[in-house]
């Protein structure tokens, strides 16, 4: 096998590999969702809440492409589970901004803990290097991702 289509045998076979791993993490976004009796938007939204370190309204509806009417009811869901919370922007007390409460990790801790855990050995298998650009990697699949998840709103 020349080195031109090992290299393109590689990409197909990480691209069924990417593909699986997409499936493989919303499947366990929903088993813990359904652990929580909780719909898989919101469920999006405290993650997107939690990895911002809290957000407004605007900011979680256009993170998740929600329209502000429903991001509201998604709020109010999270606020009554006990996992949101609205509070003051600190910057601007005329605004709100929207964080997770401890509830939230006491809830998906246990659920959460032992995947991580086991992943750690995976991690303990590459080297910081390696490591640094599968990071990368992501970055940079991510920003492709959002553009084109712009391009199909736009049409």
């Amino acid at each position: 096998m020349s080195r031109d289509s090992r290299r393109e045998a590689i990409i197909e076979e990480g691209g069924k590999v990417f593909r699986a791993y997409q499936t493989s993490n919303d499947n366990f976004d929903q088993a813990i969702a359904d652990h929580l009796g909780m719909n898989r938007t919101d469920m999006r939204c405290v993650d997107l809440i939690d990895q911002a370190g809290g957000m407004t309204a605007g900011e979680l509806a256009r993170a998740a492409g929600l329209t502000t009417g429903a991001v509201t009811a998604v709020i109010d869901r999270l606020e009554r589970a006990g996992m949101a919370r609205r509070v003051a922007d600190p910057a601007d007390r005329r605004r709100v901004r929207v964080e997770v409460t401890p509830k939230l990790w006491e809830l998906t801790g246990p659920l959460l803990g032992p995947f991580i855990g086991e992943s750690q050995v995976i991690l303990d298998d590459y080297s910081t290097e390696e490591l640094e650009r599968f990071a990368e990697f992501l970055r940079r699949v991510i920003d492709v991702q959002s553009e084109h998840i712009q391009r199909i709103r736009e049409m």
